[in-house]
């Protein structure tokens, strides 16, 4: 249920409803793609007018925290406004634009977490890459890219920089035909397998610039899959 919290006189009353919901969807209350409560929900929930509502909710989905499905409802589109202005931003850009930003970010991300790295985080790198190459073992593609997608989230997450972990997440799409073009490719497989121990044990040795070149190869190594 969403409460109301005391009311700021001067700020509009609308934009505190939209507050407050926006922090629901960034907290992870409001997952991406559920359903949010109606209008008529709403109104008697947080006590404010119909109009207050509507307005809240306008404003989101003008944001692109919202997507409103006439006769349906209205839905969380996106996790933050980063989100949604990449998002919106990506589909006016081909793929590969998409790409070599991604391609950039991994790089950079590698390098730092190398530089940043704890024992646990390497432990965590290492416990994740022993799972992809299990997955790899197995020949599972679904497990080998949900085990994929979790090992480049964790080392870009060890770069220990929220901002480039929120740039990177808005842009997963792209990873993920990247991955999925590789993982039907089984020539690739043996290259990216050498490159993502190479990468672990970079940044697990804390060394930048070995880091930085096995990333740079695991996603030249994805788009050689995707191009063929």
């Amino acid at each position: 249920m969403v409460q109301l919290r005391g009311p700021r006189r001067s700020v509009p009353l609308s934009r505190q409803v939209a507050e407050q919901i926006e922090e629901l969807i960034t907290s992870g209350r409001w997952a991406v793609g559920e359903r949010v409560p109606s209008e008529h929900e709403l109104v008697e929930q947080l006590g404010v007018s119909r109009n207050t509502v509507r307005e809240a909710l306008r404003a989101l989905v003008y944001t692109g925290l919202l997507a409103a499905r006439p006769g349906d409802g209205t839905y969380v589109q996106a996790s933050s406004e980063l989100d949604a202005v990449l998002a919106r931003r990506s589909r006016r850009c081909g793929v590969e634009q998409v790409r070599e930003v991604r391609a950039m970010l991994e790089t950079e991300a590698a390098r730092l977490a190398a530089r940043r790295r704890s024992a646990s985080d390497s432990e965590r790198l290492r416990a994740l890459l022993n799972r992809l190459h299990e997955a790899e073992a197995v020949g599972d593609p679904v497990e080998i890219a949900l085990a994929d997608g979790e090992l480049h989230r964790a080392v870009v997450a060890g770069a220990a920089n929220p901002l480039l972990t929120d740039l990177y997440d808005s842009l997963g799409s792209a990873r993920a035909e990247a991955l999925v073009s590789a993982v039907e490719r089984p020539d690739q497989a043996g290259h990216q397998q050498r490159q993502h121990t190479r990468l672990v044990d970079a940044i697990a040795e804390g060394d930048e610039t070995s880091a930085a070149a096995a990333a740079a190869a695991i996603v030249a190594g994805a788009e050689q899959g995707a191009a063929r």
